[in-house]
């Protein structure tokens, strides 16, 4: 069933082929104020859903990490009624190895969200008799490495 704007209630399962988990590192708790309007607006048109969140943050001395819930962070106030209603999917574990990419004296926000961008793809893949079986992020130095490597050769314009 769909709401008005044809867009699927909170309570549906996440479609698993479209689960992936982000990690977004800024320079302390306070800072992730900033995501609030992004994430709201992804979640406004259906891009996205937010089935788990945490907050970490890893001390400046000794490289403690500390784990926060949504409602421990003031700064994340503004997410409080967008978040999924799954919650808890996200494993101490997985917590921990996420959090390895937050340095000492950052925060982060760790979000488990459902692409629904991708909902159609996965759709018909499905009708297909297929799903969608994988995806990956690209490191930053290799796409900045491809792209300076194509606009500096002849022809390769965007």
């Amino acid at each position: 069933m769909s709401d008005a704007a044809g867009r699927s209630p909170v309570h549906d399962a996440p479609d698993a082929d479209l689960v992936e988990y982000l990690v977004v590192v800024v320079p302390d708790l306070g800072a992730l104020d900033r995501l609030v309007p992004a994430l709201r607006e992804l979640v406004d048109a259906s891009a996205i859903r937010i089935i788990d969140l945490v907050c970490v943050t890893r001390s400046a001395q000794g490289g403690g990490l500390t784990v926060l819930e949504l409602e421990d962070v003031e700064s994340l106030a503004g997410l409080r009624d967008v978040e999924g209603e799954v919650g808890g999917l996200l494993s101490a574990h997985d917590i921990a190895t996420a959090s390895l990419a937050v340095g000492p004296g950052s925060s982060a926000v760790v979000l488990l969200v459902e692409g629904r961008w991708a909902a159609r793809l996965s759709m018909a893949a499905k009708l297909a008799g297929g799903r969608i079986v994988g995806g990956e992020r690209i490191a930053r130095r290799r796409v900045q490495t491809a792209l300076e490597s194509h606009t500096s050769s002849p022809g390769g314009e965007w």
